[in-house]
């Protein structure tokens, strides 16, 4: 099959998913072609892919005047492409991509991947539920990375519509002894005890992780005498507006009264060391799909600690404490309970382990999302 991926910018998630889909599906013999962003293909190499071809598209984040001019670009790398199917990735991909699609004679399916949920209120709800709607019944194929933004397809009239997880990435197996390394450097780097205990949290320093949510949960554990035994760190880019905020709200907690320490990582390669010299994962975003560092967290057997929202809690389930969003108290009380119960934690952690060992892996998912271009295409013949 000849398929084309769009996607916007990225950091994260979204292009973990689309750089394995595009590897694994070339790697079977597809014909592969990615348009997109240079800076995202400059962060995660789809150009440097063996059988994949990247065209330039400098997707913007707003709606505006030079939305034509992306629209006559798409349609003469598409042209070049010549794909069966093309899958746009997000709103701002599937927008433009929908568009083009229109303008051409002779059109492939379309597919639409949907990994966020649309939050804008007042004039900008209403404007990205009419977005919403016209991708939905635009589109071939509506995957949703979690089951409650298939619900919301169906609900806007998506043909069909079906869940597709974004698995996350082999996660490496690091020895006890690199974990209490790990965690020897980390104390030592940041001073503390290296007997404290260490709440991870990774992901982007932005609103929709709602990091000022962390700082009142650890503003309770000082105010219930923890201070000096729990220390929170964060791994991920920033916002600097949004750390700058972060950090400001830590600051007035501490001088107001005791508070767990509280340290930014900025962007790590040593993810997998991290999470395995830390005691517990938080998570405490206000809406997350299906997080890869969540599925990470699973693999890696940590006891997690995350907002059950969108599609967390069922991919969590019962491998983790799972609390309402922007829930600042349960979350103080969820810590509190493990950091003096370690044989919950245990639990917690071997439960995770459990349940991720039955996650799909890159190489799954890209199968099943081949088998769903198989059904289209042949669908198109019939």
């Amino acid at each position: 099959m000849r398929i084309v991926f769009t996607i916007g910018t990225s950091t994260g998630g979204v292009g973990t998913h689309v750089h394995a889909l595009a590897r694994d599906l070339a790697a079977a013999g597809h014909e592969i072609g990615v348009i997109g962003p240079a800076a995202t293909d400059e962060h995660f190499g789809f150009s440097l892919l063996p059988g994949v071809r990247f065209g330039v598209l400098e997707l913007g984040t707003g709606i505006g005047a030079s939305d034509a001019a992306l629209i006559r670009r798409q349609r003469t790398l598409l042209r070049s492409f010549s794909p069966q199917i093309v899958h746009a990735h997000g709103f701002r991909a599937g927008l433009i991509t929908l568009l083009t699609l229109r303008t051409l004679k002779t059109q492939p399916k379309f597919v639409l991947s949907l990994h966020n949920q649309a939050s804008g209120q007042g004039l900008r709800g209403r404007v990205e539920t009419r977005v919403e709607t016209m991708l939905a019944r635009g589109a071939d194929l509506v995957l949703g990375a979690s089951t409650d933004l298939v619900d919301r397809a169906r609900e806007l009239g998506a043909q069909t519509a079906r869940f597709l997880p974004a698995a996350a990435p082999e996660v490496i197996h690091i020895s006890a002894e690199a974990a209490a390394a790990t965690r020897a450097r980390l104390a030592e780097e940041f001073d503390f005890d290296p007997g404290a205990l260490i709440v991870l949290a990774v992901g982007r320093v932005a609103e929709q992780k709602n990091y000022p949510m962390l700082v009142r949960g650890l503003a309770r554990l000082g105010e219930e005498n923890h201070p000096d035994e729990i220390v929170a760190l964060v791994a991920g880019a920033a916002d600097e507006e949004v750390l700058a905020d972060v950090r400001a709200q830590h600051d007035a907690a501490a001088a107001a009264s005791a508070i767990p320490a509280l340290h930014f990582l900025g962007p790590r390669d040593d993810i997998a060391e991290l999470a395995a010299a830390a005691d517990i994962y938080a998570l405490t975003s206000v809406w997350e799909a299906r997080a890869l560092v969540l599925q990470e967290a699973l693999i890696s057997g940590k006891a997690i600690v995350a907002t059950a929202t969108g599609g967390s809690a069922e991919l969590v389930g019962d491998a983790g404490m799972l609390i309402d969003h922007d829930d600042d108290a349960a979350f103080a009380a969820a810590v509190a309970e493990l950091a003096v119960d370690p044989a919950r934690r245990a639990e917690l952690g071997a439960n995770a382990r459990a349940r991720g060992a039955e996650l799909p892996d890159e190489r799954e998912v890209a199968e099943e999302l081949a088998g769903l271009y198989t059904e289209l295409l042949s669908a198109q013949v019939g």
